[in-house]
């Protein structure tokens, strides 16, 4: 009855497979602060009675309120929004053990917790009830964006609220005719005395129903794409009445207990967040940590769903024994399994990665120049890798859960046809899995053609042991690499190697085609071989983890194999048929 402690590789993540020694000094200053623990030990010891307390009141009351909060869903009254009292009843548990916002410092009021730490807190969180986790992230997540470009009247105003749950928040960017096309919003922004009006409307946005909202707007005049965008801060009740109209949340099969709103600004009030025209730099580090988040979102989701299918196949018995002892099942059962530990290591290698960054970007930090260009390069690399895993193979794991239970499983009596539900949106928000495939192909290319002799070997290279699981583990970097080599020749070919070479611009969108067409199956190659090599380093600390990692890697290159044959065939069909 605790989601910390009775999870076996969370646990082993937490005790052994997080290298805490590198990032925790940091974030504490040398353990100088006078407010904070005194050594590693210390502070490793908080965190874990800390998630262990959050961990035993997810089991007992989070968890057991999720069906319900799903059938209820979100209702409209009066024109407010109104969220189901379960979950309200969640999120006031979760503010009286004060837990609303751990990553952010003590003193705007959070707990100065490392990313790793609010990771295993999400993952609880999601693993006992999506829901639940959505409405939690938009107390910390606005707040971060306000701590990091506000002003200090604005983070003492905004930020100790959110960090203490006294009010809630959203992030608005996406429009009715500007989803994944950032460039083409046209909310604007016009200047008003002191302070910002705004006018135009937001799509899909989580908790827009919140007490303040993260707005981003076009504030410079004639300006167009990614130019002239700001970020406002925008309250949604100004001298007691509205200052921007919040429709009717829309009706969903996914995520029914999280409000996903519609907003109208007419006029709306509103306060310039950071300098002017900074507004799409800004608002991108959000949206990478958001896509990591989601990722930690898919990693409960899949806990749940293979927990759940787990349980059932030992207790259903068919033809004399349980079915989990059929050989089909058994061997479906442990794929999941597999697959959830392959995600887990995955993401907290990349928390780990992102938290010295963190740590080495604080003010009092030794400067290490070099190392902090090469950690951004890789948590640059890994953040659509776990965003596309944590998406598409969460959706896999649900799915698969639903199939263990059979009949039962599309059953509302059971939570598998939930977790799958609530896993179909993981592709879609916070930036689609095909547009992680396009940042991820944009990334590697650019990497390439700055330099283009890379192309003799590739941009992937993993650290494997010298045995067969290594060699294994390289043959993956390899398959990607000759894939990777494949459409980069096709799209620049010598002529664009020299233009490269001769610093004469990027290859256009027609020469790009056949590579972008190949994009997600390239992100999905790289993204087996990152979880492997990431599973695979911790194969010796245990006979269970040398067992996962063998299995994964083993299973996922014959994948990488015909990924990579289908993009070394050429096939053009698809450009063709788009040409007609």
């Amino acid at each position: 009855m605790n989601l910390f402690t009775d999870n076996a590789d969370l646990q082993f993540h937490f005790q052994q497979g997080v290298p805490w020694d590198r990032f925790v000094p940091l974030w504490e200053e040398g353990f100088a602060l006078p407010d904070g623990p005194r050594s590693l030990a210390e502070a490793r010891e908080l965190y874990q009675d800390s998630l262990a307390e959050v961990g035993e009141f997810a089991a007992r009351e989070i968890e057991p309120r999720a069906r319900g909060i799903d059938q209820e869903g979100v209702d409209f009254k009066d024109g407010r929004v109104v969220l189901p009292p379960a979950l309200i009843e969640n999120i006031e548990g979760l503010k009286r053990l004060g837990v609303m916002a751990v990553n952010l410092p003590r003193e705007a009021g959070g707990f100065n917790f490392p990313l790793t730490v609010g990771t295993a807190l999400t993952e609880i969180l999601s693993r006992a009830c999506t829901n639940t986790l959505l409405l939690h992230s938009f107390y910390q997540g606005p707040a971060i964006m306000i701590l990091r470009f506000g002003s200090r009247e604005q983070i003492e105003r905004w930020v100790k609220p959110l960090a203490s749950g006294e009010i809630s928040g959203a992030v608005a960017m996406t429009e009715p005719d500007a989803g994944s096309d950032v460039g083409a919003l046209s909310t604007r922004a016009e200047v008003d005395g002191n302070g910002f009006r705004l006018t135009g409307s937001k799509q899909f946005i989580t908790n827009g129903c919140g007490d303040v909202c993260v707005v981003l707007a076009r504030s410079e005049s004639g300006s167009r794409g990614l130019d002239g965008l700001s970020l406002f801060v925008v309250p949604r009740v100004m001298e007691g009445k509205d200052n921007y109209r919040v429709a009717r949340p829309e009706k969903k099969f996914v995520i029914r207990g999280s409000a996903t709103c519609e907003l109208a600004f007419d006029g709306s009030r509103a306060e310039l967040l950071g300098p002017p025209g900074a507004g799409f730099k800004q608002i991108l580090t959000f949206m990478n940590e958001a896509r990591l988040v989601v990722g930690v979102q898919g990693l409960g989701l899949a806990e749940a769903a293979f927990q759940a299918a787990r349980a059932y196949a030992g207790r259903r018995v068919q033809m004399g024994r349980p079915i989990a002892r059929h050989e089909l099942l058994a061997d479906l059962l442990f794929d999941m399994e597999v697959e959830v530990a392959a995600l887990r290591a995955l993401i907290y290698r990349t928390s780990a990665l992102y938290d010295r960054v963190l740590g080495l970007e604080r003010p009092k930090a030794e400067a290490r120049p070099a190392e902090l260009a090469a950690l951004r390069h890789q948590v640059r690399e890994l953040t659509p890798v776990v965003k596309w895993f944590g998406s598409e193979r969460t959706l896999w794991v649900t799915r698969a859960a639903v199939q263990v239970h059979g009949g039962y499983g599309v059953m509302a009596e059971y939570d598998v046809e939930r977790h799958y539900r609530n896993a179909l949106v993981l592709p879609i928000y916070e930036g689609t899995s095909q547009i992680q495939a396009l940042m991820s192909l944009k990334d590697q290319m650019k990497w390439a053609l700055s330099k283009p002799w890379r192309l003799l070997g590739g941009p992937v290279r993993v650290q494997a042991t010298p045995d067969r699981m290594g060699d294994a583990l390289r043959e993956m970097a390899s398959e990607y690499n000759r894939a990777f080599r494949y459409v980069a020749n096709d799209a620049v070919g010598l002529s664009g190697v020299i233009r490269g070479l001769l610093g004469r611009g990027a290859p256009s969108a027609e020469d790009l085609g056949y590579a972008m067409l190949s994009a997600e199956r390239l992100l999905a190659m790289l993204a087996y071989t990152r979880a492997a090599e990431a599973l695979s380093a911790q194969a010796g600390l245990d006979v269970n983890r040398r067992r996962l990692a063998e299995r994964f890697i083993h299973r996922s290159l014959p994948l990488l194999r015909m990924h990579g044959e289908i993009v070394r065939s050429g096939d053009r069909s698809t450009l063709q048929a788009m040409a007609q």
